[in-house]
This record gives structure tokens, C-alpha cells and sequence, in this order.
């Protein structure tokens, strides 16, 4: 495409480094709502958006001249790709670009929740049930492996195409230990995921379990969740997402040991990570030169190093690990600020905006063998060996 014939993109304003990303590829203009406005929509030949915009014929009918459509996150479902495929309008998402921060979500989770109930010396006998072998299934898998737990993947779809890694066996899903949504939103197929945890299931399950959901908030029937609840001996309970997003069932928050606003994925690091994405693809569809790298827009940390030998006690991994990423603070915005539409909306756009939460691999450690390289790697810290 020739410079001079610049494009018109219109964006989601909480996209961020896009101005950096974009520099002179085009016109950049933002929006603030979950919906753009028609009178952007009118001329714009791209759209990046994120999950909580609905691109579907409502959009479309205002956008004539549109030819390409991004979202910046790793699920597609708010995207209505046989509208878009009749009006040979290109799309694209970003896989995997949160997938990392999704699997130290549910990393500081896990440790946050063993620890509070004084049981991280049970890590190397707790069983891992893994719903979803994808991205974020498999970085979630990955970091809780290190730890010592013994890690399995529920996931028929990839059973059926001949994947050994995984097994279709719901009942070893319903027995583990601990239990972690890693699924798109379905409601038809041959794996439907809508409900998946439903009111059978939360039946069969005890207060030794934890259930983690990080995907889908209907994945999980919430009302289920509450009638199963009040039962008593229900099991413990972490959430970063909701069945009606923006609103939530204020009645499920005094159950769960762990409740936070859709921000599991929301690391500077995959924030960024999907836009870099999205330009990517955006430069490749209109044939525009592209040499930015990732690392040329996000800032630069100055941790200080530690040595392995420091955090090879658990106690002291969790600490540690709590201390870069304080899901407990979450939890308490989440109490106090989300419990409306607007209040749950406003936490997600402006999320840790003055401070924001980095990933471990910004956290040098210093091993002294190739076996704490490893495992110090597969938790996500940026680990070397030294002599």
C-alpha cells in the first residue's frame, strides 16, 4: 500500500501502545464505549476491538468501506464470523497473547488459596484437572507441574484429533484436587461448554476442591454456584469472570474465596502482547511494513536479581510470587467496586493503570544447575545459570 493512502482505524481506546504500534500506518481513532460510533464506523477500514464489543451486524451495517476486524484477545466468540465472512470483511484475533498471564493468574491463585488454608505442604500430593489444553490451559498446566502438583488436561475436541496429552475422562476432571477452566464459550457442537459446570457437577464436588474459572464466566452456572452454596460444604472458589458480564450476581461474592473483574489476561505484557498482534496481522492484510518488535514498547523493568537458593522453600516462592503479583488486592477492588455494571466495567478499562502488573520473566533468578534453570523457567521467571 502506498504511505500516502493512509487507512482509517478505528480502535478501542484501552488497546494499548497502538499509537506506538501504529505510528504512520494510518488514522488511529479511539473509542471509549463497548460500541464504536456510527460516524467512525462510516469510514473506517479497520477495526480492533476487544471482548467486550460485540462486532456483529449491528456494527456492520454502519461500517461500508470496512475490510479487516481485530480483537486484541485470544477468544473470538464476540465475533460474528459469518457476518463478517458475507461482507468478505477479513478477521483476525491475537491467540495466545495473554496466555502467559492467564497461567500466573492462576498460579498466584492456587498459592494464594493453599496458603491462606495453610496446606502448600500438600502441593506434591494435589491432582490438577486442566479443562482446556490450549494456550492458557497449557501455561496454567506448565506452572502448576513446577510446583511439584501432578498436572492433567481434560480436552475431547484434541482426544478426537488424536492429541495424547489429553483424555476425555469427566469423572477424573470431577475428582482432582484442584480444577481450572481453560474453554471458549459453546453452545453447540459435540463439546458444548456452556454450563459445563452445571449443578450435577458442583453436586459431586467437596470443600477439599478448588475450582478456578478464568474462561467464560457461563462456562459456570452461577446460579448453580449459589444454590449449591447455600447447601453448605461447597467447594473453594476462584472466579475472574461472570455469567452477564459487566453485572454480577452480587449474591455469589460471599462465596467465593477469590473474586476478581475479568483480569486474569490483563499483564502489561499480554495487554500489549494482543495489540502487537493485531498490528502484525493489520500490517500483513494491507501489505505495510512492519519492524517493530515487542520489547521496543513496553517499558523497562529493573528488578533486582535473586538467587535460586533463596525461594527453593515453597513458603518462600509464594511469598514471592504474591509479592509481584497481588491477587489479593484484586479481590478487594473487585468487593468494593465491582459489583455494578459500570463499577465491574471501570475496573477492567482501568486496571493497575498508574502501576501495572508486570509478569515474572521481567524477575531475574540466579540458579546453580540446569535442574533449577528448568523449573524456575517453567514458572515464568527469566532464570539462568551461574558458575
Amino acid at each position: 500500500m502506498n504511505r500516502s493512502q493512509r487507512i482509517h482505524i478505528v480502535a478501542d481506546h484501552n488497546i494499548p501502545a497502538l499509537p506506538e504500534l501504529l505510528g504512520n500506518v494510518g488514522h488511529l481513532s479511539c473509542y471509549t464505549d463497548r460500541i464504536p460510533p456510527p460516524e467512525l464506523l462510516k469510514t473506517a477500514d479497520a477495526l480492533l476491538v476487544r471482548s467486550i464489543t460485540q462486532v456483529d451486524e449491528t456494527i456492520l451495517q454502519h461500517a461500508p468501506q470496512l475490510k479487516f476486524v481485530a480483537t486484541a484477545t485470544i477468544g473470538k466468540e464476540h465475533l460474528d464470523t459469518q457476518a463478517l465472512a458475507a461482507r468478505n470483511i477479513h478477521w483476525t484475533n491475537a491467540p495466545g497473547c495473554n496466555a502467559d498471564s492467564v497461567g500466573e493468574y492462576v498460579l498466584a491463585a492456587v498459592l494464594q488459596v493453599l496458603r491462606q488454608q495453610q496446606r502448600l505442604h500438600e502441593v506434591l500430593d494435589l491432582d490438577v484437572a486442566i479443562v482446556g489444553a490450549g494456550h492458557t490451559g497449557s501455561a496454567a498446566g506448565q506452572r502448576l507441574a513446577a510446583l511439584g502438583m501432578n498436572v492433567h488436561y481434560y480436552d475431547p475436541p484434541l482426544v478426537a484429533q488424536g492429541d495424547s496429552r489429553a483424555h476425555a475422562h469427566w469423572q477424573r476432571v470431577l475428582t482432582s484436587d484442584i480444577i481450572s477452566l481453560h474453554v471458549p464459550l459453546t453452545r453447540d457442537g459435540s463439546y458444548p461448554t456452556h454450563h459445563l459446570i452445571d449443578i450435577e457437577a458442583l453436586q459431586s464436588l467437596h470443600p477439599g476442591q478448588l475450582l478456578i474459572n478464568a474462561c467464560r464466566g457461563a462456562v459456570v452456572d452461577n446460579q448453580a454456584v449459589i444454590d449449591r452454596c447455600e447447601q453448605g460444604e461447597c467447594p473453594t472458589l476462584v472466579f475472574d469472570v461472570f455469567e452477564g458480564e459487566p453485572s454480577v450476581n452480587a449474591a455469589i461474592l460471599p462465596h467465593l474465596a477469590i473474586a476478581t473483574p475479568h483480569i486474569a489476561g490483563h499483564s502489561l505484557e499480554g495487554k500489549v502482547g494482543g495489540a502487537y498482534q493485531v498490528t502484525a496481522a493489520l500490517c500483513r492484510y494491507f501489505d505495510i511494513a512492519f519492524s517493530m518488535q515487542l520489547s521496543d514498547v513496553l517499558p523497562p523493568l529493573d528488578w533486582r536479581t535473586l538467587g535460586a537458593v533463596s525461594i527453593q522453600r515453597l513458603p518462600d516462592l509464594a511469598d514471592l510470587i504474591l509479592s509481584l503479583y497481588s491477587i489479593d488486592e484484586d479481590d478487594r477492588i473487585m468487593r468494593t467496586d465491582g459489583l455494578t455494571a459500570s463499577g465491574f466495567d471501570h475496573l477492567r478499562k482501568n486496571y493497575r493503570k498508574d502501576n501495572p502488573r508486570r509478569q515474572l520473566n521481567n524477575q531475574p533468578i540466579a540458579c546453580h544447575n540446569a535442574a533449577q534453570v528448568i523449573r524456575f523457567r517453567q514458572l515464568g521467571f527469566n532464570a539462568y545459570q551461574v558458575c
